[in-house]
């Protein structure tokens, strides 16, 4: 920054000796304010610029040019600070040097610059600093920081992202499907729906635990409904057929078959799904998986007797 220079002969005419004597002083504190800039020392330069803002404002006209030269200093002295502790990771500190830079620019009616920038940081350092405490797995501290942020930018589909994951690892299942949903909703769906679908899966085992059929149905089928799984579809058919629905039993343990081919328990399903068809009155359906595994060790025999039984051709 440029120092301030005065011609004090000029100010002697124009305002008389004593009017020019004190805007000497305050010209003089003013580069001494620059001079504390052009060396980086911010925290001293912001203290003296309000200084000889207070002091030029003052002096009314006579001071006005000085004035406006703090006025243009102060908004980006603020900024730097801001940015300084961002770098040391003081978030708090850059989040309140940051609001105070806008607002004493936009006080100032001066620095549009200064505004604009500094309202984009802002948020980017509650991110940073809700992510600091998702790492550290302050998971209530960091939850609080994704709300202040929603709160203001109810958009931003990562910070809902970002609080449900904080949800969900603090337990809080009910709290953290909210959270995805909204992140879903505002460009995080492929994500969130995964999170989602982990959440209901898990759900649906706690309820197969607690021999809840109807809850591990309808869990489970949310689960599959966010992001398909064989390990959901396992879990509609299991249920299902418990409640006797049995075509969804069915059609849920071949989606099952579908998506592992492999499966240690293939066997197992094919049997389920015929008796699934069975109950449900297509025999035809039925005779079709009981005659697939007519010669295995462990459930031929049985399927044997319904393929006796229903008379498969």
């Amino acid at each position: 920054m440029k120092k301030f220079f005065l011609t004090l002969c000029v100010a002697l005419v124009a305002t008389g000796f004593a009017m020019a004597q004190d805007l000497a002083a305050v010209v003089e504190t003013f580069n001494a304010a620059a001079t504390a800039l052009n060396e980086k020392n911010y925290e001293s330069a912001l203290t003296q610029f309000n200084t000889v803002l207070e002091q030029a404002t003052a002096l009314g006209e006579e001071g006005a040019e000085v004035a406006n030269n703090c006025k243009e200093s102060i908004p980006k002295i603020l900024l730097q600070l801001g940015k300084e502790k961002a770098e040391a990771k003081d978030f708090d500190a850059a989040v309140d040097f940051f609001n105070k830079a806008s607002d004493k620019a936009l006080d100032f009616a001066n620095n549009d610059a200064v505004v604009a920038e500094a309202q984009k940081l802002v948020p980017q350092m509650l991110n940073a600093k809700a992510g600091a405490l998702l790492n550290a797995k302050d998971y209530a501290a960091a939850v609080e920081v994704y709300k202040t942020i929603v709160e203001k930018d109810a958009a931003n589909g990562a910070a809902w992202f970002r609080m449900g994951q904080a949800l969900a690892a603090a337990d809080k299942a009910d709290e953290a499907v909210e959270a995805f949903t909204k992140a879903a909703e505002n460009g995080q769906e492929a994500n969130a729906k995964k999170q989602l679908a982990n959440i209901y899966l898990k759900k649906a085992v706690a309820c197969q635990k607690e021999k809840d059929m109807k809850g591990m149905l309808e869990n489970a089928q949310l689960s599959a409904e966010n992001n398909d799984s064989a390990n959901a579809q396992k879990l509609i058919g299991t249920a299902a057929l418990s409640l006797k629905q049995n075509q969804v039993a069915a059609e849920a343990f071949e989606a099952y078959l579908a998506l592992n081919p492999e499966a240690a328990d293939k066997a197992q399903t094919i049997y389920q799904i015929g008796t699934a068809y069975m109950g449900a009155g297509n025999n035809g359906k039925a005779c079709s998986y009981f005659k697939q595994i007519k010669g295995d060790a462990k459930w031929g025999e049985a399927a044997t007797y319904y393929i006796t039984t229903l008379k498969c051709n």
